[in-house]
């Protein structure tokens, strides 16, 4: 591991290196200075107050090698924040390039014709500012060019794209000078996405940008690429009802889509290649290996611009999944610019790794967390993005998350937010992090993974849930059902109101849905396995809070086993079209659900006194059903979810009739049956029936 300093304040260092420290110069001389072991780093203090974090500091240490210093927690001090715009601006005669990158050394920015990346065609210097900036200027409209920082640092010469820049040239090695506002299609200035009253109205279909439209079921002329969602598929093996016709045809809300900022596991020119895109690099840029021109700087953006554009015209919210909690590998412009700032460390001097990709990003260091909401802002602003989904969401901090609530909400008062409440592995990080219960009376949503592991059991291994005959499981999905509000002494979770809540079976990680019931009920026959994937989508599509879809969830989509499709490729992860006509009933059943949910505005209660008041369970002996019922005055829901083997009887006595609109994992608005005595609920099915309040 590589040895270094950081410099912490005007006086104090520390150092990450075995060997002990024998001199330190300071802009070339001696300071006198003491030290402190500390746990796997070694603390240095100055008898005066000497550094600032321009300063060239150099320690020798006792086997007379040299280590050299680097600014870090001085850069903490608020004359150091920064909150203008960072990037290149353009003007009519002049272009001007501003760098966040306080320490000793210096930056320029070096310009090329995008012909020619190898030859720089001349180079700028960006003069050091008092507050951290770095800024050249130069007499010229530079529109069109391609720029890289080029960084001379105690010996050493590291090239950079601008981490701020909203273009770049292909696999991101070069930023691109263009302005953004030229590169608008046809209506886009009145472009805006549907108006979201609340976001338990929302219906979330997680989807990633190539198995959209990759596989020859799809008929897309532009397999895996932005365009396929707005042109037209042609030739079309099936009778209709792919691609974007596909997910109106299903009526979810909001496509939510696995990350699409520059993200640095494949390289751009390989249209073969495929990975999730959880590796960031550059956050300002779109995705090129999804551009059908990733060497055209421009194209990405207006294609990706086309894509929310045609989402939004389907009345579809664009819902972002950004990776804000670590990079692809520490190789980064951050890492170049400002050493060890961006990251959090380790007491040992190795990059912290709660991510388990080898790295996190320190979001509660004052300039990574206003990057990180620059970024936000400028996918809302520039995009027109309806919503973020946050990965690894605790390791982001509270402090960042109500950061990012707040001045989000500024901008678009119904933006929806949520994610995951966890980190993947232990992290230094200082900031309380964000995990079940800290969203408490925060617009900010979190994965019910409880709900999920009680429906279907542990994500990958053979365990059971409810739904495949583990019954004690029963308590847990209850919780689930009311959104995990304190309903009761027995039924109490970790939210405070339901729109804090996604409620979920399966998504891009792990297993897909039927994948773990095969693998949890290898002996079943197979008509009951799809009755169980029928049953668990029932449970997310009538329990209160945010459904949350895996596309292809709705026709049995599976990977074969596969439990980490991450870099499977697209044979693996693709959504074959075929499928739904081949489980046709099982389609039109989730279709109909969702039909359902947004018909019936029980099934979306909007507050924890409104699920108090409007839901009640019944109590019932058998431990394989939950029947619970929503009354708001005028009509009354009845939901029984019957998990066992068995017909099961639900005894009502009511002069007024119940309409049954699903039973035996079949619906029908108009309704299947009318009973007034006893609702049947068969086997591995959900029942619903409805009448009016009024009856008795």
């Amino acid at each position: 591991m590589k040895e270094f300093a950081t410099i912490e304040s005007s006086d104090t260092l520390l150092l990450y290196s075995k060997a002990k420290p024998r001199k330190l110069f300071v802009n070339g001389s001696e300071i006198p200075f003491t030290v402190k072991q500390q746990e796997g780093n070694l603390k240095l203090t100055l008898s005066k107050p000497r550094l600032d974090p321009f300063n060239n500091v150099e320690i020798v240490l006792e086997n007379s090698s040299r280590v050299f210093a680097y600014p870090v927690g001085i850069l903490e001090d608020k004359d150091f924040l920064y909150q203008k715009d960072l990037g290149y601006k353009l003007y009519e005669s002049e272009t001007k390039f501003k760098v966040w990158a306080p320490g000793p050394g210096e930056v320029f920015v070096e310009v090329f014709s995008l012909d020619d990346l190898a030859n720089p065609l001349f180079s700028l210097t960006a003069f050091p500012q008092p507050n951290g900036l770095r800024v050249a200027r130069i007499s010229k409209n530079l529109s069109g060019y391609a720029y890289r920082f080029k960084i001379k640092r105690y010996g050493e010469t590291l090239y950079a794209a601008d981490p701020y820049a909203p273009f770049a040239t292909v696999n991101g090695e070069f930023s691109y000078i263009y302005d953004p506002e030229k590169v608008k299609p046809r209506g886009w200035d009145e472009d805006k996405g549907p108006a979201l009253n609340n976001p338990v109205d929302a219906i979330l279909y997680e989807l990633h940008i190539k198995d959209f439209s990759n596989s020859w079921t799809s008929g897309s002329r532009y397999p895996g690429k932005y365009r396929a969602f707005y042109e037209k598929a042609h030739d079309a093996p099936l009778k209709s009802g792919t691609c974007l016709d596909h997910i109106t045809e299903l009526g979810v809300t909001h496509v939510h889509l696995l990350p699409v900022h520059d993200f640095d596991s494949i390289d751009e020119r390989d249209p073969v290649q495929y990975n999730w895109g959880y590796d960031p690099a550059l956050f300002f840029v779109p995705e090129g290996s999804y551009s059908t021109n990733p060497h055209d700087p421009v194209i990405r953006v207006l294609e990706f611009r086309k894509l929310v554009q045609e989402l939004h015209r389907k009345k579809l919210g664009v819902v972002l999944d950004v990776v804000f909690n670590h990079t692809y590998n520490t190789d980064t412009p951050f890492q170049k610019l400002v050493p060890y700032y961006y990251y959090r460390l380790t007491p040992d001097g190795g990059f912290s790794n709660g991510s388990g990709c080898g790295n996190e990003l320190a979001t509660e260091r004052q300039m990574v967390r206003r990057y990180i909401i620059s970024a936000l802002k400028y996918w809302v602003k520039n995009y027109h993005i309806d919503g973020f989904r946050f990965d690894l969401m605790a390791l982001l901090g509270k402090e960042t998350m109500l950061s990012i609530e707040r001045e989000l909400k500024e901008l678009r008062k119904d933006i929806l937010l949520y994610g995951e409440p966890w980190a993947a592995s232990h992290s230094t990080m200082k900031d309380k992090p964000f995990i079940k219960g800290e969203q408490k009376g925060v617009n900010i949503a979190v994965f019910n993974d409880e709900l999920r592991n009680a429906v279907k059991g542990f994500t990958d291994d053979e365990s059971k849930g409810f739904v495949t005959g583990s019954y004690d499981k029963k308590e847990e999905v209850m919780k689930g059902i009311i959104a995990e509000i304190e309903y009761s002494k027995t039924l109490s979770g970790f939210a405070k109101e339901p729109f804090e809540v996604v409620n979920y079976v399966s998504s891009h990680d792990n297993l897909t849905l039927i994948d773990k019931i095969h693998k949890s009920c290898p002996e079943e026959k197979f008509e009951n396995k799809v009755r169980m994937a029928a049953l668990a989508i029932s449970i997310v599509l009538t329990s209160q809070g945010i459904p949350f879809l895996h596309a292809g969830s709705e026709m049995l989509r599976t990977k074969l086993l596969e439990e980490n499709s991450y870099n499977s490729g697209t044979l693996i992860n693709e959504l074959n079209y075929n499928q739904k006509y081949i489980y046709a009933d099982y389609y039109n059943y989730v279709r109909g659900l969702i039909e359902l949910r947004k018909r019936e505005k029980l099934f979306r209660l909007k507050t924890s006194n409104e699920i108090m008041e409007k839901l009640k369970f019944l109590p019932i002996d058998s431990p394989g059903l939950i029947v619970f019922t929503l009354n708001d005055g005028e009509k009354e829901i009845l939901v029984a979810h019957n998990a066992s083997k068995e017909n099961q009887e639900v005894l009502i006595d009511s002069k007024e009739p119940w309409k049954v609109v699903v039973m035996d994992c079949k619906i029908d608005r108009d309704g299947i049956a009318e009973v007034s005595s006893a609702i049947s609920v068969k086997p591995i099915s959900t029942t619903i029936a409805i009448k009016n309040a009024g009856g008795e």
